[in-house]
């Protein structure tokens, strides 16, 4: 059994979302290898109402990641991954790189041993905690670089945002990055899961904007989820998203470092 502390724990909310979309008649990203995965868990969580609520929403963000990643890697045969705060997702499997990409699933000692156990092929994993520089020597700097942090930077404070855009981004390298508004963490507080798991928001789209390289693309992620569903979901995020700071509760960004 491996102990799991506050924000890591948040993985196994991430991997059971995956794997309940994958099941779903209508799946959003269609994650084949999660319910594989999660099955291997000694202790799987019970999302509850508040948490399950949440599926569409993550796995529309996670689609919309794919999409980017795969689009970018087609452009760029040799090149490094790092896929920063990886948790146990399958990314590196979804999208299959060539033998050109060098790509590493980056995380804390405890998750990195989970997904070792749980992965028939592990090497990808790699030990690194995103908010410490020193980890950012192990990663080859001569090659075109794409940073994913996806559901990461709004568990680090400011500084640690500003570490991962200073350390992480090479000059020409490309960073996708989800964000919330300022006033979501305050919200997301008051959920029950995330009081039990000690864990919390502790920057906003406003921490990254001031570190950040040049903006070129920012994507609702509210939208996304609306377009993506249907039914009394789809209806209930399109009223959502027709208040404006609710839009853009949570958005993804593609940043790039000349």
């Amino acid at each position: 059994m491996v102990d799991l502390q506050q924000e890591q724990r948040t993985m196994l909310w991430t991997l059971t979302m995956h794997a309940h979309d994958a099941a779903s008649e209508r799946p959003i990203l269609g994650d084949r290898y999660a319910a594989d995965l999660l099955a291997r868990v000694d202790d799987p969580p019970d999302l509850g109402l508040s948490l399950g609520g949440n599926t569409p929403l993550i796995c529309a963000r996670a689609k919309l990641i794919d999409d980017i990643a795969r689009g970018w890697l087609a452009r760029h045969d040799e090149a490094v991954v790092l896929h920063l705060g990886c948790g146990l997702d399958s990314r590196v499997l979804r999208l299959d790189p060539g033998p050109g990409v060098r790509w590493f699933d980056v995380d804390q000692e405890p998750v990195i041993e989970l997904r070792r156990r749980l992965y028939d092929d592990s090497r990808t994993a790699t030990v690194g905690d995103v908010t410490d520089p020193s980890s950012y020597r192990q990663f080859p700097a001569d090659l075109p670089r794409l940073v994913i942090a996806e559901g990461l930077l709004m568990y680090l404070d400011p500084a640690g945002v500003r570490t991962v855009v200073d350390r992480a981004l090479t000059p020409g390298s490309t960073l996708v990055a989800d964000s919330v508004a300022p006033w979501v963490p305050w919200v997301a507080g008051l959920q029950p899961a995330m009081r039990a798991a000690d864990t919390g928001f502790r920057s906003s789209t406003a921490d990254l904007a001031r570190v950040a390289p040049r903006l070129v693309d920012e994507l609702s992620l509210v939208d996304a989820t609306a377009t993506r569903t249907d039914g009394l979901t789809s209806t209930f995020v399109r009223l959502f998203a027709l208040v404006p700071p609710a839009r853009n509760a949570m958005v993804l960004q593609t940043y790039e470092r000349p």
